[in-house]
């Protein structure tokens, strides 16, 4: 039924009829929209004026052809093979696509001249005005007969002229018969007529169409054809002979309609099935199947694909033909008269290959310069015809004292690498630095390691103070990542900061010292990191080691110590021992020069040895002493300065008289830095200083990872014993596991428990040699004793001299039935543990409370709960109910 509704469109997208709107509110919604979709109709205004519409249009011709009967699946075909070609990805065959979609729109018939050469038929009506002497219309139908009649002058033969002529003729009948009048000749309504569309069309069947439907718009109308048809042999067939055949590529490839001629009625469109066709694909503009139509040249049909792009390589074009032996390839040359002549056939597959893209005849520059890229080769070229100026070619970040030259040196393209200093090849031209060029070389320029994003940009100096201490916090927080976050995290209390690891409370002004001693500890941590320059020279160095061998190893070296960028660089050709200073980065303050060292090593008698061999440092660099030749694989050790360290800090906190951070030297002890301090003040509680050190903090995370994967393990294991009868376990292992997962985030502190009162005594034990980033905490005194865990009111109590463990925990109500009263503890102010005895201990005598201790209950883990109890109490009162009734029974 909907194929019958199919309309052509016009520029306001024509009206269908009554008849035609009725069917397409018969079929289903869906289908309604594809069908308005594709010819360009709008449903709700159809709806609001289709019974004026239909009829209006019932009276005049069909501006396109209407189909009579038949099934409409144009949607459904296009649909399923868009879906189909996209899935597999396969070549689509050229020119079906132009019936795709919804025919594009044209002006409407009646608003266009009528072209001269169109030809008068039976049912056309013509339009006559005459004015003058007379005035006259008459609106005259071209009668079966070929006749028109007029009332006063009879009838006139019109029916095969032109229109261009029945005009002509029609005024020289009015100038003979009638003197002083003018004539106009139109066309008032064209006539119907029927025409066929067969073979592999979409849509065969009869059409209706108009006087001026052409061989495309009855196709278009149709649907278009299917794959299986032809392109290039459509016939129009009239009273059963071929008048004309159409070659649809003249239009789509050429823009050629001369053949695309108007239908008369009784017109049969015949599709024949589709003739020889070959796949071009590859390197050329429109890569798909193309039908060929007779005997086609290689050249024609790359032609027909819209030629080749610039990337295809025309000297091998591959053709494969099949043939009952098999598959036969061709490569042909497209700059010969062979190759452009070559005859395709039908199967044939073409492809352009794309050409090499690899580059010819250039050298490659890489890194900090400004722009990267190829650059054409000219014998006899240099470094500084490559880079002439610094401040122009190369980024403000460059490394002017250590550049690379990759060349390679044969067909399997192993490399070389030739080390030069970019700063004096630019200003020194005539130096061994500038290099000497060849085709196919790369330039690598390296980073220095200046942050040009804070230097080269003004906003970043004029950044406030506290901005820069915010950043330094920053910067902080990620290179410990690995690590709490609170850990160095300060929590602030309007100008006071509450230190992490002591517990001291901290001043605002001292919060920049916080922040530097923090930032020195953050920089004691990256030294194990990969540096930028490692980073840059990691391709380099695996393509030599991918170069290595049985009868050479890879040309590497080692440099290690005190050099800026420590690590594994290129072993450049005839090396000098200060390149490889150069490459990486030079020496450091720390650099011992005395004495440096090299280590090799050496098969000897199939056997690998180690070898050390000294080095004067002073004298290598002032290129005095022997020279020492650099093997590939070797490692260089810069030794450092005896005694160096870096800028060692540690923090004094709290009741001291100028608290801050101080720098020391190693050896210093605690007594040494807190007379340097001016002392402890007359405030100050030496017993309960807290001592906090870095590396026991380290110690300590790995012991809580430790103790926390031991705990899981026992959770684990107790989860998989039976429950007694008799008792039930008061916690699920669910909860405990979770219990040991809350450990993972336990807070390692690094608390070191000192006696500072015997430290300032001088005490060898007591007064400990400091470490960098030690923090030392002297409270106030506090004289308050605590009380928690498993008491009535967790509390603290004012000190008084004299009472006893059991005193305080009397004045805070006792302990609770759960209570654990053998394993009850004292955390002196020190940190130190102190167990109270356990026989008589209310009574017995015992180190005395001091201010600032506190005492801890713990909980009984063997307790049960009374419901357990009085549960498991009933149970064996009532077997031994049912033991004794047995008996006495």
């Amino acid at each position: 039924m909907a194929a019958s509704i199919l309309i052509a469109p016009s520029a306001d997208a024509a009206t269908p009829t009554a008849s035609q709107l009725q069917q397409l509110k018969q079929l289903p919604r869906a289908q309604q929209e594809q069908l308005a979709r594709q010819y360009g109709l709008d449903l709700d205004s159809l709806s609001t004026s289709s019974s004026d519409n239909g009829q209006r249009n019932a009276k005049k011709a069909p501006q396109y052809p209407e189909r009579i009967g038949g099934t409409d699946t144009v949607a459904e075909d296009r649909l399923q093979r868009e879906s189909r070609t996209d899935r597999d990805g396969a070549l689509k065959p050229f020119g079906y696509a132009f019936f795709d979609g919804k025919p594009a729109s044209m002006a409407s018939i009646f608003d266009l001249p009528l072209p001269n050469d169109y030809q008068i038929g039976p049912g056309d009506t013509l339009d006559i005005q005459v004015f003058g002497k007379e005035n006259q219309q008459y609106e005259l139908t071209v009668k079966r007969d070929g006749d028109i009649h007029f009332p006063k002058y009879g009838p006139m033969q019109v029916a095969g002229e032109t229109f261009g002529e029945v005009r002509e003729q029609i005024k020289a009948m009015f100038e003979q018969r009638v003197i002083g009048v003018n004539v106009t000749v139109d066309i008032g309504a064209m006539r119907t007529m029927q025409v066929y569309l067969a073979g592999d069309v979409k849509q065969p069947g009869a059409y209706t169409v108009n006087g001026l439907t052409t061989v495309t718009q009855a196709l278009l109308a149709s649907g278009g054809i299917k794959t299986s048809g032809s392109l290039r042999d459509i016939q129009l067939k009239r009273n059963g002979k071929v008048i004309e055949t159409l070659d649809l590529y003249d239009l789509l490839l050429s823009g050629d309609s001369s053949n695309d001629v108007r239908l008369l009625k009784g017109d049969t469109l015949f599709v024949p099935a589709r003739g020889a066709q070959v796949a071009i694909e590859g390197e050329v503009l429109r890569p798909a199947l193309y039908e060929l139509n007779g005997s086609t040249t290689l050249s024609k049909a790359i032609n027909m694909a819209g030629g080749a792009l610039p990337e295809g390589y025309l000297s091998s074009v591959s053709v494969k033909r099949v043939t009952e032996s098999g598959i036969q390839q061709f490569s042909l040359d497209m700059s010969t008269a062979k190759g452009q002549s070559f005859i395709v056939k039908n199967g044939d597959d073409i492809k352009i290959a794309k050409s090499n893209d690899a580059l010819d005849n250039a050298v490659v520059l890489r890194g900090e310069v400004v722009r990267q890229g190829a650059y054409n080769f000219e014998p006899g070229m240099t470094i500084a015809d490559l880079v002439s100026n610094a401040q122009r070619d190369l980024k403000p970040t460059a490394d002017l004292n250590y550049a690379l030259v990759v060349r390679e040196i044969d067909a399997e393209r192993n490399t070389e690498v030739l080390q030069f200093k970019l700063g004096r090849a630019i200003d020194q031209p005539e130096s061994s630095d500038n290099l000497r060029l060849q085709q196919d070389d790369q330039v690598f320029v390296f980073n220095n390691g200046i942050d040009s994003k804070f230097w080269d940009k003004t906003q970043y100096i004029e950044l406030a103070q506290d901005t820069r201490e915010v950043q330094s916090q920053d910067t902080l927080s990620k290179r410990h990542s690995n690590t709490n976050p609170s850990q160095f995290d300060e929590t602030r209390q309007d100008d006071v900061y509450i230190d992490q690891a002591t517990g001291a409370e901290i001043q605002t002004q001292n919060k920049q010292n916080q922040a530097k001693l923090a930032k020195t500890l953050a920089e004691r941590d990256e030294e194990g990191q990969t540096s930028l320059r490692e980073q840059e020279l990691e391709p380099i160095i695996e393509r030599l080691k991918d170069q290595a061998n049985i009868e050479s190893n890879a040309a590497i070296v080692e440099v290690s110590g005190a050099v800026k960028y420590p690590g594994v660089y290129p072993l450049p050709a005839n090396a000098s021992f200060e390149q490889l200073l150069d490459a990486a980065g030079g020496l450091t303050e720390a650099a011992y020069l005395r004495q440096a060292e090299i280590t090799r090593r050496q098969v000897v008698d199939d056997r690998l040895t180690v070898r050390h061999y000294p080095i004067d440092l002073k004298e290598a660099l002032k290129g005095e002493g022997p020279r020492f030749a650099i093997h590939r694989q070797d490692r260089i050790n810069i030794k450092t300065k005896p005694n160096w360290h870096k800028d060692n800090t540690v923090e004094l906190q709290g009741e001291v008289r100028f608290p801050g951070v101080y720098a020391f030297e190693r050896g210093e002890t605690i007594q040494d830095v807190i007379e340097r301090a001016g002392g402890l003040t007359e405030f100050a509680y030496p017993k309960g200083a807290v001592f906090s050190r870095e590396r026991l903090k380290r110690q300590e995370e790995e012991r809580l990872k430790m103790l926390n994967r031991q705990l899981q393990r026992e959770i684990s294991s107790l989860a998989l014993r039976r429950q007694t009868s008799s008792a039930q376990y008061t916690t699920s292992p669910s909860e405990a596991l979770s219990l040991a997962e809350e450990l993972q985030n336990a807070e390692a502190v690094g608390r070191m428990v000192i006696s500072l009162p015997r430290a300032l005594e001088g005490d060898d034990v007591a007064n400990i040699m400091i470490e960098n980033g030690d923090k030392l905490y002297v409270p106030p005194k506090n004289p308050v004793v605590s009380i928690m865990g498993e008491v009535q009111f967790t509390s603290n109590q004012l000190f008084e001299p004299g009472m006893t463990v059991s005193d305080y925990i009397e004045s805070a109500g006792g302990t609770k039935q759960q209570a654990d009263t053998d394993r009850i503890y004292v955390v002196r102010a020190d940190g130190s543990v102190m167990m109270p005895n356990n026989s008589y201990w209310f009574s017995r005598s015992q180190k005395q409370l001091e201010p600032g201790d506190t005492i801890i209950v713990p909980i009984d883990t063997d307790y049960l709960d009374g419901l357990s109890t009085a549960s498991t109490a009933t149970q064996i009162l009532y077997q031994m109910g049912v033991a004794w009734k047995a008996v006495k029974d």
